[in-house]
């Protein structure tokens, strides 16, 4: 589908300042959609400062600012999730958005959920009609599991975007934190190592204006993965090589495994408590900094604190590291024409001037 068939619509973006949705914004313009992005602070217009874009100040949770975003939009992208908030307030804000939205009774929706839905995921083989019954998991599963079903029962048509490990310039956990784990020393991996479901960030993009611009839009899911799936230590040596320094080291599998107590509890209800110590002190620095700033100075603190040390799994990442699990994107390329074009290769050498700034 044309991205070129979004000229002139008027799209909403929330989420606009984040790894995928400043992407998306660019996408957007390059289209030459009309675009308003919503955002809690004013260091999130900032990040998206001489782009042609309307920014509404307000989050999720705001009734009016939503309203007064949502007024008059064809398209509504809905990228937001604060990691910082609990997923009971996250999915409370997904719905003042959808109210407002099913009200306004104009716009389709393009929401960016997540290939953790599905119970076979990591290790089976995942289809969009693939089972999401299992109870418990982690909080972000169970809020995106219920924004999927709050969708896939309203009255907008919805694509349910679903990508697998989506990874890129500025992804805190798939680029970001392991270029530093290798710029501290080095990061260790199973062996034998499963094989990563990876997509680069502008493959994401291109699946989100595919489905803006598609004319029978229902209500539907779609997983959207890369072209095909590599070993976990190719990224990371070609993470290392741009970097110039960092090693990749192998360890067996059984002496990174987690506890069978850790195991066990995976398949139970992980508790959805109010953000961390942490989690709050993170939003406090990202208010008075602004995203990019304050995760600049964390990483040179990381850098300083962990030089000469390594990074190891924990148990989530080593889930993920040993599976060898396969979730293709069939439905994604026969409704959209949706066709991954970044490779590892093509993707570690779009990110390379990026990896390489990260050093200095």
């Amino acid at each position: 589908m044309d991205a070129g068939e979004l000229k002139g619509r008027k799209v909403l973006v929330t989420g606009a300042s984040g790894f995928i949705g400043r992407r998306l914004v660019a996408g957007l313009v390059k289209a030459e959609a009309e675009v308003t992005a919503l955002g809690r602070t004013r260091h999130s217009a900032a990040s998206l400062s001489g782009a042609p874009v309307r920014f509404v100040q307000g989050s999720l949770s705001d009734a009016a600012a939503v309203r007064a975003a949502v007024a008059g939009q064809d398209v509504i992208f809905n990228l937001a999730y604060d990691f910082r908030q609990s997923a009971t307030a996250n999915i409370a804000a997904f719905e003042t958005l959808l109210s407002a939205v099913e009200a306004e009774g104009r716009a389709r929706i393009i929401h960016t959920s997540s290939i953790v839905v599905y119970d076979d995921w990591p290790n089976g083989s995942v289809s969009e009609s693939a089972s999401m019954d299992r109870p418990g998991g982690s909080p972000y599963r169970r809020a995106k599991i219920a924004m999927e079903r709050r969708l896939m029962a309203g009255k907008r048509p919805a694509a349910i975007l679903q990508p697998t490990i989506v990874w890129g310039a500025g992804s805190s956990l798939w680029t970001d934190g392991f270029a530093e784990g290798l710029l501290a020393g080095a990061v260790v991996v199973p062996e034998p190592e499963g094989l990563c479901q990876g997509v680069y960030v502008e493959d994401v993009v291109q699946a989100c204006l595919a489905a803006a611009s598609l004319p029978d839009l229902g209500r539907e899911r779609l997983i959207i993965n890369g072209p095909e799936a590599f070993p976990w230590s190719a990224l990371l040596q070609g993470y290392a090589r741009h970097l110039g320094r960092g090693a990749v080291r192998f360890a067996p599998a059984r002496d990174l495994a987690p506890p069978v107590a850790y195991s066990q509890m995976t398949a139970v209800e992980e508790s959805d408590a109010q953000p961390s110590l942490a989690a709050r002190i993170s939003a406090i620095g990202r208010g008075m900094l602004g995203h990019q700033r304050f995760e600049a100075l964390v990483r040179m603190a990381k850098r300083r604190l962990k030089h000469g040390g390594e990074m190891r799994p924990d148990p989530h990442l080593y889930e993920l590291m040993v599976a060898k699990g396969s979730c293709p994107s069939d439905a994604a390329r026969a409704r959209l024409g949706y066709a991954p074009a970044y490779d590892l290769e093509r993707g570690l050498s779009d990110l390379a001037p990026y990896l390489q700034r990260l050093t200095r």
